[in-house]
């Protein structure tokens, strides 16, 4: 007995430091877990390299001391000494410092699995169910929101605008299957955003925030969501950020709109998904999913949008019912930059000393620009935005909100002439 004991204690040691096992969880103690957490961190930083395995070493011990040596310790058979036991514990201590000493135990995918871990376990859990129901409660469709503040007993949560778009009821579904009635606060059709709020007494999880500009393209990401329904409620995927600001020609009009620098990961995601949260690894949102590209050609391109500009929206709408962040110049335009011969081949007039604006091919009713621009004309400024190509002035003119007041100034053939003309004191207007 003794022997098979030891073997097995022996076995357990071996497995503790191979492939991942430096992250198995001994313990239940959050307090634990997070001085791993905290100490991993700080590898960004600059602490000495020996302080920091040290710690590693420290959290791993107190791990096996609580939960290997004492248990066993207090429960021992007859038939093992209490000093043998002390044996076996000594020599794993000095395994472990071996191992960290020696490189072994990779610091780097330690940090890495317990953030997951980490976020599975705790920050996930503000992602919700929200469900549709028409006037006869019956449920049109279900997808995800999660919830970003509290403010007394009312949370608050964001979810894509489509999902709630018909619904006369709405409701939030928790994973337990207690549901709250939840209104609707205000969306942002544009950037297909919408939040929600509905009251609880109950201590709800709650995510925060993360500034999505400091995303970076390779960073790992977790999905959270319900696809395909609850029967797989608060599902995480892993991948990773594929790719930064990508634009789309959502309302199908020929050109890529400009509201919003989607951010793109390989993360699964399915029908459900819809307005679930993509994390990093601190358990912070870093985007909201809305999209997925869907091809018998096409695998792992899903879509956020990023947490900087749903907080922005999320905060207008719940001050003042809707967003003031996307004014829309409601033209259809080339950029010149790019298709400038395409442009003349197709017999359109362009100045030959003209290499950037956009050209104007057709203008929507009831936007900014009517009444002011026309077809033909070449956009060469807008603000204090001058016109070089489509991607500088995405990222330029995403400083102006609905209700700036702005300059334009085109280039217009007047009498055969291209002449430079300025409209002043221009209202920008959202979405007609």
């Amino acid at each position: 007995m003794k022997k098979k004991l030891i073997f097995v204690l022996l076995i357990f040691v071996a497995i503790s430091f191979s492939g991942c096992s430096a992250i198995i969880d001994l313990t239940d103690s959050d307090e634990t877990t997070t001085t791993t957490t905290e100490s991993i961190s700080t590898t960004e930083t600059e602490i000495d390299i020996d302080d920091l395995r040290e710690d590693i070493y420290s959290d791993v011990y107190s791990r096996i001391y609580n939960e290997l040596y004492l248990n066993i310790k207090s429960n021992v058979v007859d038939d093992i000494e209490a000093e043998e036991i002390d044996q076996i514990y000594n020599q794993v201590k000095v395994d472990i410092l071996e191992k960290v000493n020696n490189g072994e135990i990779d610091l780097q995918e330690i940090s890495v699995l317990e953030s997951i871990i980490d976020v599975g376990q705790n920050q996930a859990q503000a992602v919700v169910g929200v469900s549709s129901l028409d006037s006869d409660d019956e449920v049109l469709g279900v997808g995800s929101g999660v919830i970003y503040k509290r403010l007394d007993n009312t949370y608050y949560v964001v979810t894509n605008y489509h999902v709630v778009e018909e619904a006369s009821t709405i409701q939030i579904q928790m994973e337990d299957d207690t549901i709250f009635t939840a209104s609707l606060r205000g969306y942002e059709d544009t950037v297909d955003l919408a939040v929600l709020y509905f009251e609880s007494t109950e201590d709800l999880t709650v995510a925060a925030f993360a500034d999505s500009s400091l995303t970076r393209k390779g960073e790992f990401v977790l999905a959270v969501g319900n696809p395909s329904g609850y029967d797989y409620y608060n599902t995480m995927t892993m991948g990773i950020v594929s790719g930064k600001d990508r634009y789309f020609d959502i309302d199908d009009d020929g050109i890529r709109d400009m509201f919003v620098n989607y951010i793109q990961h390989d993360a699964a995601i399915n029908a459900g998904n819809s307005g679930g949260a993509l994390f990093n690894l601190d358990g912070d949102i870093i985007g909201i999913n809305v999209l997925k590209l869907v091809d018998f050609d096409i695998e792992g391109m899903g879509f956020a949008i990023p947490s900087s500009l749903v907080e922005l929206i999320v905060t207008d709408i719940e001050e003042y019912g809707v967003s003031l962040r996307k004014p829309v110049l409601g033209i259809t335009f080339t950029d010149i930059s790019a298709n400038k011969s395409s442009l003349i081949n197709d017999g359109y007039d362009i100045p030959s000393d003209v290499n950037k604006g956009f050209f104007i091919q057709d203008i929507l009713p009831d936007s900014t620009t009517d009444g002011y621009v026309e077809i033909g004309d070449i956009v060469i400024q807008i603000g204090d935005v001058e016109i070089t190509n489509t991607k500088n002035f995405v990222e330029e003119f995403s400083q102006y909100l609905v209700g700036d007041v702005i300059d334009i100034v085109i280039l217009r053939k007047v009498d055969n002439v291209w002449t430079e003309i300025t409209f002043n004191d221009i209202e920008l207007k959202g979405r007609p």
